[in-house]
């Protein structure tokens, strides 16, 4: 049974204002005016009321509501006892009725603030008279006096009453924003989102009707949510259409409407958002729902989504109260919150995808540098094989022991592999550690000499990066083993931290069949690159450049922008 901290403020003003009643009554000598003796019981009983209701509220003993009825109810028989006890004199008057109108507009707002101000403003003369009859005609005579104080009340009653539903709409307000966020999930499609949103609009606006129309731009229908609400049920139907259900002919797209009036010839205030300028426009011609149903109130904010326009929100009301300009006001903060909740998640779904599509390139990438080349591999000993047991049978051995480091060597990278995939992250160690590794794994693998120039310390890439560098080091030396036949390899390796320069060397064979795609310096035209190689270069925004002569080995150079390109080349690579 959760208090909140205003109710905790009233029971301790509640507490403040009791014994300031009877501090004016222990320092006016004309209080209490009737009957001093039991005067002071009934004040001091009032301050033991007011402890006993601030335990209460403290020790969160009552339920909000409940606590806040009754303790309304009580504080206007206790006002009523009071005032009857000390009338004459520095009267604490003003200051019991102010509390209790003040404390029923900040809980309830103006609604129930207002009929318990008129009552009070009632109940005191009523008092007064029904105490000189009964009681004491000389001491509780009418004048005018108590005439002239229930003005004062309903005068304050009214400012005091606008503040407070000034304050609770506030709050309703901040809270509806701030559940915006949970109507657009990730788990959640688009339509389920749609048909949170409208029942909360149509609950927050007290409407019977509420309608959301989008227009779908890849295949430009029109996709209507119609709700309506009779008492606590709900009804939700969707519509597709080729036009526009809801034109509003006189009304530009872009703009905003008010409609209190809706008969024509009547006025609608319309709110440009593009201009900001707020103008009425005669209604021409009629309004009417799709269903044909005539309109007597309604609230119409156009949904833009990167500034196109997109479709309507629209609330319909049924006679009073009637919609004002601050309904219309958050009626386009709904709209435009929600836009961009939907549009963010819209975009984190595409995301998402994209991520997925490139993870998948990735992965093809891998097999390709990996297990597809070790599949070559055996195809290639297979045919050996088998042309030499019909030409030279003596030496099928020696090739089936070179198939088996083969089948055994893809097995351990596709074993490897898979643990990478398993991992965390792609890559525990920094790039110069793998490099270490990777010049050991071949000269062990492959008998090939891999010599390597790196800085002294480790450049600290992101995990990414090393792990797209690491694999291009792996191919390009791959490459120069399988298809150069090379016996030595460089590896250079350098880096700042803006830029980073790699360089793969060898002393192979170069690239062969490569007539007309090297130019005048030795350099290959960029498609003519290695597949894989190519690609993880784009994918890290890098420049690749190749430089082979058939018997002169091959050169593999790869310079990435750590900073500002390569954070642009993802942007534009996400966006197209």
């Amino acid at each position: 049974m959760a208090v909140s901290h205003t109710e905790k403020i009233i029971a301790l003003c509640r507490v403040l204002m009791a014994a300031t009643t009877v501090a004016i009554a222990i320092v006016d000598p004309q209080q209490p005016s009737y009957r001093p003796e039991l005067g002071y019981v009934v004040l001091v009983s009032y301050v033991l009321w007011s402890l006993l209701l601030f335990w209460i509220v403290r020790g969160e003993h009552a339920g909000q509501e409940r606590l806040g009825y009754f303790s309304t109810a009580t504080d206007v028989v206790w006002i009523l006892a009071i005032t009857l006890f000390t009338e004459r004199g520095a009267t604490p008057f003003l200051l019991l009725n102010i509390f209790l109108i003040s404390s029923v507009s900040v809980r309830w707002g103006f609604a129930v603030s207002a009929p318990v101000t008129l009552l009070l403003a009632a109940m005191y003369p009523g008092l007064m008279f029904a105490a000189g009859r009964l009681l004491d005609p000389e001491m509780f005579s009418v004048h005018h006096t108590h005439l002239v104080r229930p003005f004062y009340l309903i005068v304050l009653g009214y400012l005091i009453g606008y503040l407070g539903e000034h304050e609770r709409r506030s709050k309703r307000k901040l809270g509806f924003l701030l559940d915006l966020t949970s109507v657009f999930g990730r788990n959640r499609t688009p339509g389920m989102g749609i048909t949170r949103l409208m029942v909360r609009v149509v609950h927050y606006f007290n409407s019977p009707r509420g309608i959301l129309v989008l227009r779908d731009p890849e295949s430009d229908n029109y996709f209507t949510w119609d709700l309506t609400r009779d008492g606590r049920r709900l009804h939700v139907r969707l519509r597709i259409t080729k036009t526009d259900p809801l034109p509003f002919a006189f009304a530009a797209p872009t703009e905003a409407l008010l409609v209190n009036s809706p008969q024509p010839g009547a006025s609608a205030l319309c709110y440009d958002l593009t201009s900001g300028s707020m103008h009425r426009k005669p209604i021409v011609p009629e309004l009417q729902l799709p269903d044909g149903e005539g309109i007597q109130s309604l609230l119409a904010a156009p949904i833009l989504i990167q500034r196109e326009l997109r479709g309507r929100a629209i609330v319909v009301r049924k006679g009073r109260p009637r919609f004002t300009r601050d309904d219309l006001e958050f009626l386009l903060l709904i709209v435009s919150q929600a836009s961009a909740s939907f549009e963010a998640v819209r975009l984190q779904e595409k995301a998402e995808e994209v991520a997925v599509l490139e993870e998948r390139a990735r992965i093809a990438r891998d097999l390709h540098d990996g297990f597809i080349q070790s599949l070559a591999g055996i195809d290639l000993r297979v045919e050996a094989c088998r042309k030499l047991v019909e030409r030279d049978p003596s030496r099928v051995p020696r090739q089936l022991e070179e198939l088996h480091q083969i089948v055994d060597r893809g097995y351990r990278e596709v074993r490897h592999y898979l643990t990478v995939l398993r991992s965390a992250s792609r890559q525990a160690d920094g790039l110069c550690a793998i490099l270490d590794q990777l010049a050991a794994e071949f000269s062990i693998r492959e008998h090939v000499r891999v010599d390597l120039a790196l800085p002294a310390t480790d450049p600290g890439l992101p995990a990414a990066t090393v792990y797209e560098l690491a694999q291009i080091v792996r191919e390009a030396l791959r490459n120069a083993v399988r298809h150069g036949h090379a016996t030595e390899a460089v590896v250079q390796l350098a880096a700042d931290p803006l830029h980073c320069h790699i360089v793969i060397r060898d002393n192979g064979r170069g690239f062969q069949n490569t007539r007309g795609l090297i130019d005048s310096d030795g350099f290959l035209a960029p498609a003519a690159a290695p597949w894989s190689i190519r690609d993880r270069a784009t994918a890290l925004g890098g420049d690749l450049r190749v430089r082979s002569r058939a018997g002169e080995g091959a050169e593999i150079s790869l310079h990435v922008p750590l900073a500002a390109r390569t954070a642009e080349t993802a942007i534009s690579r996400r966006t197209s």
